[in-house]
């Protein structure tokens, strides 16, 4: 009798396990929205890398290329102020065309080309150094061009995210007539903010980097 009431309990037990409801996880759509956003924004940027690089072999020998040259050079030859300065003069540039187009109607439309636009410049000054000056070229571009790049693009991406978000929501709003969320605007600056002040601490790194260990490098 034991074992059976035993086996009873053990079938009662189961019983309830097994009725137990499964818990469905809720996707949010906007972070659906964001996610999908991020992954097509870094496939463009890698490809843009390669079509900088096949830009330079069509283009080589222009006016183009002799002002990254003298642009790059000048850069060596720089104080740590002045390459400061050049180098926030260009992510400020790509930071102001983010916050415009994020806080825009219909701004999330283009405010994709902006990091497609950076990394296609990448993919050309990382041809050009490696075509015009070999092996130096690429160790230039390994110890400074390539982490600058990277890092910086990552950053833009970010931001292009948070205003591809406020255009977007910016956008619905006025087609469908509906009142944006208080704080929305208030949330999107403080998030651009921190992210352009991060940029601004690595292009500071950088420009220390490469004021201090620039001319260890020959580009002749």
């Amino acid at each position: 009798m034991n074992k059976v009431i035993s086996l009873k309990g053990l079938r009662l037990r189961r019983r309830r396990i097994s009725a137990r409801p499964k818990r469905n996880i809720d996707i949010n759509p906007r972070d659906r929205n964001i996610n999908i956003f991020k992954i097509a924004v870094s496939l463009a940027a890698v490809i843009s890398v390669l079509l900088g690089s096949l830009f330079f072999a069509k283009m080589s020998a222009s006016g183009l290329e002799q002002y990254f040259t003298n642009f790059i050079k000048a850069l060596q030859a720089e104080s740590f102020k002045d390459v400061f300065k050049e180098l926030c003069s260009i992510e400020v540039i790509f930071i102001s065309v983010c916050f415009i187009l994020g806080t825009n109607l219909f701004g999330n439309i283009f405010i994709l080309l902006v990091p497609i636009v950076k990394t296609f410049f990448a993919g050309y000054i990382g041809a050009l150094l490696y075509n015009k000056y070999e092996l130096n070229g690429v160790l230039f571009s390994l110890i400074f061009i390539i982490p600058y790049f990277s890092v910086t693009s990552t950053i833009l991406i970010a931001m292009t995210n948070e205003g591809w978000e406020m255009s977007r929501t910016l956008t619905n709003c006025v087609m469908q007539r509906k009142t944006a969320k208080e704080g929305i605007l208030q949330l999107f600056l403080i998030r651009f903010i921190l992210i352009a002040l991060f940029d601004m601490l690595f292009v500071l790194i950088n420009s220390l980097l490469l004021s201090s260990f620039g001319t260890k490098i020959s580009l002749q």
